[in-house]
């Protein structure tokens, strides 16, 4: 061939290969864009909410209001959900639950958006209103229920925060940190000081220093004066020169709700104060510390800040591993350290493991409400495409809902039990939560299934800790798979789980002694080429041949 044509040639070729990499590259992140918007679910807002509740659609409005509570943060969606929860109509009795109110309630008290509406008079009492009656109800709730009852609370609280990720996990450091109350004091020595007048979360738009300034000259009020003789006063007030109603709405809030302790630790109000209900999260440096490397491990941006600030109280947090000192302190960073490494979430699916597996009077199922993610998305989309049929046929069988009928009829009766439109068809999240509340009911076969996608990111994110469980889980049943497993997770290590030889071997012999058949082959092998190391027979058969080969020997020679 011509010199110059084959240059030509090898020129084109190049050329392709790049433009059929740079396709390939588009195509990859055209499919990832297309899978995150097929698999989040659509948006709620409270509106929807109300809206479905007004009508009479109280299972849609239910929905729709955790979605917005839980993925949003809607302060009105969760006391909404409180209310419902808690029965407060008459004809919200079939979905009464204390413990599922009490979460909402709890959540909206400590929902610092509460001061997007500060800004103005009615609107703050409207919303200080609504807390302050929904923290009411919380304490009666949380007075009369049970100890099991208050550490599912305490689960399902932990649970909804760590699923919103690196946000989640620091506020759940802060309940259990005991100086978040300090911090916010402006006292001597706090990281956060040089707050005027009262110290604050979010400052009012357009207002100078200090959270409530003063007004020489106050503005109109739609509330009538409650001093005789004086005009266009704040609600509340006692003179002209009054502080934006904080005499007013701010006192409401204060000897109605614990939630101004996130504020004023030193009041009456205080979230530190002796009222059980504040109690729902023990203060714990260690396990602060914990939350807040779970939050630096999710990439929170300030998530190391929280960290600093509270090792600069060197004498109380090491004081919490048994004593002072810098040793101390070390020793307690390497335990909250080696925890967070090794922290489960409390459940797996949040109404499979709550109490009576999340079901209300009226049979109406607590929905799960985690976003989906990049990382996620890619996980459910590889499940969808390589979590075998007959996996979902057996699951959906083991759950009861599969009784040799028409598989895409077990199917809609799946949906039906999560909530989810009737079509048939799994999509990934629905496919997932099948293994999933299979593993939870005992199932040892989705256990195991489970664990082995934890451990190759297939339908959830990898997590070598989680996939530790379920392999553990299903091993306990007997399960030969799982213990192979085991043993090749404990050979290798990974993340959050130790190298372990002696765990290794014994899981390999105990998958051989199952029946697991891979291992079962690769020991007959070892048995086979490994050489005697004594002339000792320790089976009968062996013994019975050399006796008979000694008799005959004895025979020979007589």
């Amino acid at each position: 061939m011509h010199p110059k044509r084959a240059s030509e040639q090898q020129r084109s070729t190049s050329a392709v290969s790049r433009i059929s990499t740079i396709a390939r590259r588009s195509l990859l992140a055209a499919m990832t864009v297309c899978s995150i918007s097929i698999f989040t679910p659509v948006s709620a807002d409270v509106a929807e909410c109300e809206r479905s509740y007004q009508y009479g659609r109280k299972d849609e409005a239910i929905r729709l209001c955790r979605r917005a509570a839980w993925q949003n943060n809607d302060f009105f969606a969760q006391v909404k959900l409180g209310d419902i929860y808690s029965a407060k109509r008459q004809d919200d009795k079939g979905y009464y639950d204390p413990v599922e109110a009490f979460v909402w309630y709890f959540m909206a008290g400590r929902n610092s958006a509460i001061f997007d509406h500060v800004h103005l008079d009615p609107a703050a009492d409207a919303v200080v209103s609504r807390l302050a009656a929904a923290d009411a109800t919380a304490r009666e709730i949380y007075r009369d229920l049970l100890q099991d009852e208050r550490i599912d609370v305490r689960n399902r609280i932990t649970y909804i925060q760590s699923c919103r990720g690196g946000e989640g996990f620091v506020t759940l450091g802060q309940l259990h940190d005991p100086f978040i109350a300090q911090r916010h004091s402006g006292s001597s020595g706090a990281p956060l000081v040089g707050a005027t007048d009262q110290p604050y979360w979010r400052r009012p738009v357009g207002r100078g220093t200090g959270m409530l300034p003063t007004r020489v000259i106050p503005g109109p009020s739609p509330y009538p004066s409650s001093t005789t003789g004086t005009t266009g006063a704040y609600p509340g007030s006692t003179t002209s020169g009054s502080r934006f109603g904080s005499d007013f709405w701010g006192n409401k809030l204060c000897s109605s709700s614990d939630w101004w302790g996130w504020l004023t630790p030193g009041s009456s109000c205080s979230r530190y104060s002796t009222d059980s209900s504040g109690n729902v999260f023990a203060s714990s440096p260690i396990e602060a510390m914990v939350f807040y490397q779970l939050a630096d491990r999710a990439g929170h941006p300030i998530a190391k800040t929280y960290i600093d600030a509270l090792k600069n109280w060197q004498g109380d947090y090491s004081a919490a591993a048994g004593t002072g000192g810098d040793q101390k302190t070390q020793n307690s960073d390497v335990l909250a350290k080696a925890k967070a490494l090794r922290w489960l979430s409390p459940f797996e699916f949040y109404a499979a493991e709550t109490r009576y597996r999340g079901e209300t009077p009226s049979g109406l199922v607590h929905s799960d409400e985690c976003t989906i993610n990049s990382r996620r998305a890619q996980a459910l989309a590889l499940g969808e495409r390589l979590i075998p049929q007959q996996i979902r046929r057996d699951m959906l069988q083991f759950l009861g809902f599969y009784r040799g009928e028409d598989f895409s009829r077990a199917t809609a009766k799946y949906q039906d039990f999560l909530g989810d439109p009737q079509t048939g068809n799994l999509t990934p999240v629905q496919l997932t939560r099948l293994i999933q509340i299979g593993a939870v009911r005992g199932s040892a076969r989705a256990q195991r299934c489970l664990g082995v996608m934890y451990v190759k990111g297939i339908g959830v994110v990898t997590d070598f800790v989680r996939a530790e469980k379920w392999l553990l889980l299903a091993a306990e049943q007997g399960d030969g798979e799982a213990m192979y497993a085991l043993s090749e997770l404990y050979t290798q290590g990974a993340d959050g789980i130790d190298k372990s030889e002696d765990r290794a071997v014994r899981y390999r012999q105990g998958s051989a002694a199952a029946g697991f058949s891979p291992v079962k082959a690769e020991f007959l092998r070892l048995l086979e080429t490994a050489p005697a190391k004594s002339n000792e027979c320790k089976t009968r058969r062996c013994q019975r041949e050399r006796e008979r080969a000694q008799q005959q020997q004895t025979d020979e020679t007589q």
